[in-house]
């Protein structure tokens, strides 16, 4: 009984430990870059908490060495003890993750084709295409650096970009701003959690613009896939 004590509270002390010492690593110059704060939590943290759990538990047991009954007590509640904070976690990070649009964590790309009113030239490379994607549960933008590739199809300019998306909502509104001009918004059809990358829109005309009076860029549409 004795040694099963000592080996639960030490690997108690050991978790511990670890999980203390790595957050306390920036503290010594240790950053959270690189798992480094994590290595220093293993080498230092670990084997610290190791002792001091397995003592803790030696001491706990020797002091009911004479009472069998009260140390199977402790065995049993310090493994209850245990098990509750494994369920605790359990829930407490499906309770985190649960708008999370890939399980596990992680982002989709939403990719957004862009087609340009009939007739309209395609805008020089230095206009770059700035896609924000709005919903209540985010908002992010795509990279303001990007030079769009334009290409003619059917008589209609068109180019592509794409955003990050990380949580699963289906009110998503994706704002198109073109170099200096009007933001076109469009209210997306996109299903809150869909299977990677199967999801594929039709053509679609906005809902709204910003920063020019209604009517400006009539026949501007996006094709959204994710």
């Amino acid at each position: 009984m004795t040694f099963l004590i000592v080996l639960v509270w030490g690997v108690i002390g050991l978790a511990v430990g670890m999980v203390t010492a790595t957050e306390l690593g920036p503290l010594f110059g240790f950053r959270n870059m690189e798992g480094s704060s994590a290595i220093f939590g293993v080498f230092t943290g670990a084997p610290l908490g190791l002792i001091c759990g397995g003592l803790f538990g030696y001491r706990m047991s020797a002091r009911y060495r004479e009472d069998l009954a009260k140390r199977k007590r402790f065995f049993l509640l310090t493994l209850a003890g245990v098990a509750a904070l494994i369920a605790g976690g359990v829930v407490f990070e499906m309770i985190r993750t649960r708008d999370d649009i890939v399980s596990g964590g992680g982002a989709m790309w939403l990719n957004a084709q862009i087609r340009l009113p009939p007739g309209t030239a395609a805008p020089g490379k230095d206009k770059t295409i700035v896609i924000e994607l709005r919903s209540d549960k985010e908002t992010r933008k795509s990279s303001p650096y990007g030079v769009p590739d334009w290409t003619v199809k059917d008589g209609r300019a068109q180019a592509y970009s794409s955003v990050e998306v990380y949580r699963a909502t289906d009110q998503r509104t994706l704002a198109v701003t073109i170099g200096d001009g009007p933001t076109w918004l469009f209210r997306l059809k996109a299903p809150a959690r869909p299977k990677t990358y199967s999801y594929e829109g039709d053509w679609q005309k906005p809902d709204g613009v910003e920063g020019a009076a209604s009517g400006v860029g009539e026949g501007m549409e996006i094709k959204v896939a994710m």
